[in-house]
């Protein structure tokens, strides 16, 4: 045999007697007893041909059932002449159990000596397999199950590293911080910033403690939304869907009785480590950022003059009400002869008149409807608290003789009169629908004299 084929032979017979046959005297056979070294992975470093056996026993597993075969892929010998040879390959493990077979694989390096005619390992140094959860299961030694462990910890923690500088970044402004562990269903840190919220033990469940502590600390019109959108089935789902963050704002109850807007948001994670689905929730105060958004809400929806809701808000609101089934009414307002008043007593006085119109129907309808300006001299108005068209009528004619007390100011005495016109319907029809029964309702007033009232009662 040549040198590189008896270098070749030593390297297949020490790889077989290690990871197939588990023949120990094999192995023996190809070391010198003057070791440079031998190092992989877990099994750490050692130079002495009893370590070896001492690392060989302790790495064997028990596998019953499983067959393990090798094969080897890029092999490259370098001799040199002062007796030193070097050997690089490729080693891949496979590991039959029935007809499942995974695979694993590294690479190895190896320094040899010449002994006589004979070549034996004085050095070797191999990469640890491959590790995966396939690969450690093929791999004949335990010395992959500590690798792959020793890496799941290094990446999570890399992985918790770059979700606590995300934590320190918003922790400043944040009221309280939780780390949740979703698959476990439970708490596992907690750290408060002040006294609003609630501190938790680690180990506390979290769906449960969500359920007993919303009533201490979110509004009662809020919490369905924040049980919706906090609550573990959906925090699952926002995982299975691939999303990262889920955020909810609330007005949330101080111990003073006090209300604050408050947001929040839950970062999601995928533990490296165990693959547990964790989040880290943080809590802030948004409340006076959500009064200038509020604030600025309710200017963009209100007719600048009177105050009422502009047509656009006032079509919008009434819409998310009429998928009630309650009894409704659509009422129109429209003032008679208004171009006269603004002909003979100016537009100042025009716009007193349009000013005033809009309180009388805000003050009527400030408790169980709402109100609004759908252009010029038109209004309307959109109820549900009425028990019966006879008791609108009343509350609709006492409106009548407000306006009708009314005095502009300007260079003659006007009486103003308005005319009304009232869709009544318990359907489920559309805005548009309800809009134009009430227009024809109000056509209809105005032919019929004027200030007065007319009803379409839709069937």
């Amino acid at each position: 045999m040549t040198d590189r084929e008896k270098i070749t032979q030593v390297f297949y017979d020490y790889e077989d007697g290690g990871l197939v046959s588990a023949d120990l005297d094999k192995v023996m056979r190809c070391l010198d007893k003057d070791l440079i070294g031998i190092g992989i992975g877990e099994q750490g470093f050692v130079t002495s041909l009893e370590d070896v056996r001492q690392v060989f026993l302790s790495g064997v597993k028990n596998a019953p059932g499983i067959k393990h075969s090798l094969s080897f892929e890029h092999i490259h010998i370098l001799i040199h002449e002062e007796g030193f040879a070097n050997l690089c390959a490729k080693v891949i493990v496979r590991a039959q159990k029935g007809d499942e077979l995974t695979t694993s694989q590294f690479l190895q390096f190896l320094t040899l000596i010449r002994r006589g005619e004979e070549w034996k390992i004085c050095g070797l140094h191999a990469s640890s397999p491959v590790v995966t959860e396939e690969s450690v299961e093929a791999y004949p030694l335990k010395f992959a199950e500590k690798t792959l462990q020793s890496l799941k910890e290094k990446i999570g923690e890399e992985a918790y590293l770059a979700e606590e500088q995300y934590r320190q970044a918003v922790l400043a402004d944040t009221i309280a911080f939780y780390i949740i562990n979703f698959s476990l269903d439970l708490f596992e840190k907690c750290q408060l910033n002040g006294e609003l919220c609630a501190f938790v033990e680690s180990g506390t469940p979290y769906e449960q403690f969500l359920s007993d502590h919303l009533p201490l600390y979110v509004m009662e019109e809020d919490r369905k939304i924040f049980l919706k959108t906090l609550s573990l089935q959906n925090v699952m789902d926002a995982f299975a869907s691939g999303k990262k963050e889920l955020n909810c704002e609330y007005r949330f109850l101080c111990p003073d009785g006090s209300v604050l807007w408050m947001v929040t948001i839950v970062r999601l994670i995928t533990d490296v480590a165990t693959g547990d689905k964790k989040g880290i929730m943080y809590v802030k105060d948004i409340d006076a950022a959500k009064h200038r958004e509020l604030d600025m809400i309710a200017k963009a929806d209100r007719d600048v003059m009177t105050g009422v809701l502009n047509k656009s808000a006032f079509i919008g609101s009434v819409s998310s009400l009429l998928c009630d089934r309650e009894t409704h009414a659509f009422v129109m307002l429209d003032i008679d002869n208004f171009k006269a008043i603004n002909d003979t007593n100016g537009h100042p006085a025009g716009d007193q008149v349009l000013i005033a119109i809009a309180g009388i129907l805000k003050d009527t309808f400030s408790t169980d409807g709402i109100v609004g300006r759908l252009g010029g001299d038109e209004f309307a108005a959109f109820t549900q608290g009425f028990r019966s068209q006879d008791d609108l009528r009343n509350r609709l004619e006492h409106v009548l003789e407000q306006i009708t007390k009314i005095k502009p100011s300007g260079k003659a005495l006007s009486v103003v009169t308005c005319s009304i016109g009232v869709a009544l319907s318990s359907d489920t029809l559309t805005i548009g629908q309800l809009y134009k029964r009430a227009d024809d309702a109000l056509y209809r007033a105005k032919q019929n004299g004027k200030n007065q009232i007319a009803f379409y009662i839709c069937r």
